[in-house]
């Protein structure tokens, strides 16, 4: 019975589908006229029994027939055997109504879209953030849900992380499935327009006194910088307490310099121009690959060179001057030990961490009621940037020019500005400096009416 379609010398009849037994799983072997000389074999998902091998049986006949009729698909679709076979053109069903081929996972997708990115991007934003910060979000997701649908990924995240960043990564998981359907590697996009309805006003789990922002998209957000009395209760609660005092000279120069972490990390005393007045912001140091980097562009198309004025006898000289002098390729704010400066660490002493027992600086000050928010270090800039536009009147162009934000840094005229932003001091008051110019302008033109009346006199005399 079940060599039925066999010829009497055991071999398989032409055209036909036969059945055969293999470990005790029964199988279908199919005719090699429909798929191009080779000859596939299928589980049929049966033990080998008397009744699966009689119900086997049947169905070896009707693949038969359905493969002559063309309808070899529905045959497969109806007992739900899984194959991925191609059959012979003329005799065969399309590629479209085959069964769809397994989907790749979510981490697959994502790491074939970062080899695909990674030569346009920075070295430290593919470490840091692509394969540092977003692959911790998707892998906490996944394990958070237990699953890669798309929706509960995406409400994990919503719920659990900064929404500045979930937006992003959204955005991204969208291109890359839109990169894999290109390759013809899924069938559709589960993240297409997810991230259209997220709305950066801050994550949800997040403490309400805390605002975080990686970004300058919102430098003129008043309610994400520390007033100008507040950052002095700051420093002097670092300044004050020998528990994080070695933390006071690099805190102060990123409040009166609005400089990234990363760039006061990398800050060398050759780029302190004493003759000149002036310092030099033109690197950042990435503790991930921990290597140097030049500053750029908001483009990022060019490095970029800051020329920081700092007057003599200013709060920015005389805190430089504070600190003992190093070799020029030294840099000039170490840690507790010494060493280069890690910004984990710094983010550690300034909001706290219950598992090292530290308490934190701005968390104490909020708990004594001197701060009434949490902000991160990186708000430093923030703070700079709105106490010089909102408190000393300063031309927000200068400002640019000091900082490297806003899209005045690609312009063709940020050099004039940048060459007027030198001649400034920070520290002083817009209105009050162009009183104190006026006054010089107005000495020097004094002067020069005396020189003149004085060469006059000496004229006459001759």
């Amino acid at each position: 019975m079940v060599n039925s379609s066999k010829t009497p010398t055991g071999k398989t009849s032409k055209g036909k589908v036969s059945i055969y037994v293999e470990k005790s799983r029964i199988k279908a072997r199919l005719p090699r006229q429909y798929f191009g000389g080779e000859q596939p074999r299928l589980a049929l998902g049966m033990e080998s029994n008397e009744a699966n091998m009689a119900r086997a049986q049947r169905l070896a006949e009707r693949m038969t027939l359905d493969l002559q009729d063309g309808c070899f698909d529905e045959t497969l679709a109806k007992y739900g055997i899984i194959a991925d076979l191609k059959l012979k053109s003329g005799a065969a069903i399309a590629d479209s109504q085959l069964p769809p081929k397994p989907e790749l996972s979510l981490m697959e997708v994502w790491e074939m879209y970062c080899d695909y990115r990674k030569h346009d991007l920075k070295e430290s934003t593919f470490e840091n953030v692509f394969m540092g910060c977003y692959v911790n979000f998707i892998k906490s997701a996944i394990k958070g849900t237990k699953s890669e649908d798309a929706i509960k990924i995406r409400n994990w995240l919503i719920e659990n992380r900064s929404l500045i960043n979930v937006k992003k990564l959204i955005g991204h998981l969208s291109k890359a499935y839109q990169m894999a359907m290109r390759q013809k590697m899924i069938n559709y996009n589960p993240y297409e327009k997810l991230d259209d309805e997220i709305t950066v006003k801050g994550a949800k789990g997040k403490k309400q006194n805390e605002v975080e922002t990686e970004t300058d998209d919102d430098v003129l957000d008043q309610t994400k910088a520390y007033s100008w009395t507040e950052v002095e209760k700051i420093l002097c609660y670092i300044r004050d307490n020998p528990q994080v005092n070695h933390w006071y000279s690099f805190t102060k120069f990123k409040f009166f310099t609005g400089c990234r972490t990363g760039e006061a990390i990398a800050f060398m005393w050759c780029d302190v121009l004493w003759n000149k007045q002036q310092v030099l912001l033109r690197r950042t140091y990435d503790n991930q690959t921990k290597r140097f980097y030049p500053t750029k562009t908001t483009k990022g198309d060019q490095d970029l060179i800051r020329i920081f004025p700092m007057p003599k006898d200013g709060e920015l000289w005389n805190l430089l001057k504070s600190i003992p002098q190093g070799e020029p390729n030294e840099i000039v704010f170490k840690s507790k030990r010494g060493n280069i400066i890690l910004d984990n660490v710094f983010c550690r002493a300034w909001k706290g961490s219950e598992r090292n027992k530290n308490k934190g600086i701005i968390t104490e000050l909020i708990k004594q009621g001197d701060l009434n928010k949490y902000l991160s270090p990186y708000n430093t800039r923030h703070t700079f940037i709105t106490h010089q536009i909102f408190d000393l009147g300063r031309d927000e162009k200068i400002v640019s020019a000091w900082c490297g934000h806003g899209e005045l840094v690609s312009q063709k005229h940020y050099q004039d500005i940048a060459d007027r932003a030198t001649q400034i001091n920070p520290e002083l008051p817009a209105n009050q400096q162009a009183l104190q110019q006026s006054e010089i302008d107005s000495l020097k033109e004094q002067l020069h009416k005396q020189q003149e009346l004085i060469n006059k006199l000496l004229q006459n005399k001759e």
